[in-house]
């Protein structure tokens, strides 16, 4: 007889039990994570014939270093089942076979197009180990693939299967949208039926500390002190308490509302004005309106807003025009020419003129036709005409760095509330793991903040009153 220890804790139970269908499990690090995904795995398995068990990773080497290695490993955990031949290991596929004809293959997909290579499976449970590492739409991909087929379930696992369970801690690039999918969505442990467009899976999310998982305390009781000792305490939060309200891994941490956020206000003519898009189809374009205040500015408070002053030179991002399909990083589709025209349309309806336009450089590339600039161009008569920019990622990022900082404890970088998709998703923006110095990892979407280094880059300059000739010059603030 061969007998495995799979024991859970009590909160790695109330997951491993939970009714729900989709489910993140995590918060704190330490919380037992990724040991629960192998228990269950495991447990399933013999329970289901022929169920078929797809745990991800990012990266092949986490993926390695968290389940195969080591003491705690799938190896190691199965060793008394392969050897008494109920199971088989196969280290080239990755895979764990066993004796009813359930399997668990590992798996990972560190580029977004890899998820291509799992279209054709099915798959009963999926297990994600650290959410936050993937983007939404890799994970909306693997969840399309969550279906039982022509699995027939044992009666007292009727209703229970197919399953989702993730774990996480907060931050990485993946954090925004996870915390909105699962952690603000309803309350922790609240099991919610989601409607078609969601996967229509019942959801929860379990929190977990790294006090719900007494054998590494006890097996490291100084675990604890070196999660303290992470030295930001955003991230301390993050990790140490699994606290998701943070900007731990933020690529603009010093962005924030009350330093950076205006109140709408009527553009004095006499300013210099542009617009900078950052253009996509299947992704949103973002086309957003600048100006430079060419004195010293100061706003009155007005009904949320108290009087913010603004030092000459500032660049603020004013209006915004979002080309979304209403889901996080989809496009509209919209042609190019009636970009264009609604562009010109918002203009002519505040009675603005533009000193210049800017574009993304890949809105000049040519394919079998017009590039995207030409075909604005002509579909305008020329009155939408654009130059491009410095795309450099490194440089753009260190501008707008600087500018959110400004000088004598005033920034230089200013957004208005009205540009609500700015706020929606620059500030939730997460740090490039592999090149930090550039700013954002661009598989999140970055739309607006790309705009707004583009803007930077443009060298954006300050015009006067005396600069211009007006018949009159009349500004409401």
């Amino acid at each position: 007889m061969v007998a495995l220890d799979l024991s859970l804790h009590y909160k790695q139970g109330v997951a491993f039990q939970s009714e729900a269908t989709e489910i993140l499990y995590g918060g704190a690090a330490g919380g037992g994570k990724s040991f629960l995904m192998r228990v269950a795995a495991i447990l399933w398995c013999l329970q289901v014939p022929k169920l078929q068990v797809y745990l991800f990773r990012r990266k092949y080497p986490d993926l390695i270093a968290n389940h195969i290695d080591g003491s705690q490993g799938f190896p190691h955990m199965l060793a008394d089942l392969i050897e008494g031949k109920l199971a088989t290991y196969n280290s080239t596929k990755l895979e764990f076979a066993f004796k009813n004809g359930s399997k668990i293959h590992l798996c990972h997909c560190q580029h977004a197009k890899d998820v291509i290579n799992y279209q054709g499976a099915e798959i009963h449970v999926l297990l994600i180990d650290e959410l936050t590492h993937f983007t939404e739409d890799m994970y909306r991909f693997l969840r399309g693939r969550v279906r039982l087929g022509g699995l027939t379930l044992p009666e007292m696992q009727r209703g229970k299967f197919p399953k989702i369970l993730c774990g996480s801690n907060p931050g990485s690039l993946g954090h925004a949208w996870v915390k909105r999918t699962f952690v603000d969505i309803q309350a922790a442990y609240a099991t919610s039926k989601m409607v078609k467009d969601e996967g229509g899976l019942l959801r929860q999310y379990i929190p977990a500390q790294l006090e719900d998982n007494p054998t590494l305390t006890v097996n490291d009781p100084e675990y604890e002190q070196r999660l303290m000792g992470l030295g930001n305490p955003e991230l301390v939060k993050a990790m140490r308490y699994g606290l998701w309200d943070i900007t731990a891994g933020a690529a603009l941490e010093k962005l924030s509302r009350e330093k950076h956020m205006l109140r709408p206000f009527k553009v004095p003519q006499a300013w210099t004005k542009f617009t900078v898009i950052d253009w996509g189809t299947a992704r949103p374009f973002s086309v957003g309106w600048y100006c430079i205040s060419d004195e010293n500015l100061e706003l009155t408070a007005k009904d949320h807003h108290p009087t913010r002053y603004v030092p000459k030179g500032a660049l603020i991002r004013y209006r915004e025009l979002y080309g979304w399909n209403g889901k996080p990083n989809e496009g509209c589709r919209l042609e190019s020419p009636d970009v264009a025209r609604k562009i010109l349309a918002i203009e002519e309806e505040f009675m603005e003129d533009m000193d210049y336009r800017v574009g993304d450089s890949s809105m000049w590339n040519q394919v079998d036709g017009p590039s995207i600039q030409e075909r604005m161009y002509d579909a305008t008569e020329g009155r939408y005409s654009m130059r491009t920019c410095s795309k450099d990622r490194i440089s753009n990022y260190e501008e707008i760095r600087a500018r959110l900082v400004g000088e004598d404890g005033y920034p230089a970088l200013y957004i208005t509330e009205n540009c609500k998709h700015f706020w929606r998703t620059v500030p939730d923006l997460q740090m490039d793991e592999l090149h930090p110095e550039k700013g954002p990892d661009t598989d999140q979407e970055d739309h607006c903040y790309d705009d707004l280094a583009y803007a930077c880059s443009s060298r954006p300059y300050i015009t006067t009153r005396s600069d211009r000739i007006r018949e009159e010059y009349a500004v409401v603030m």
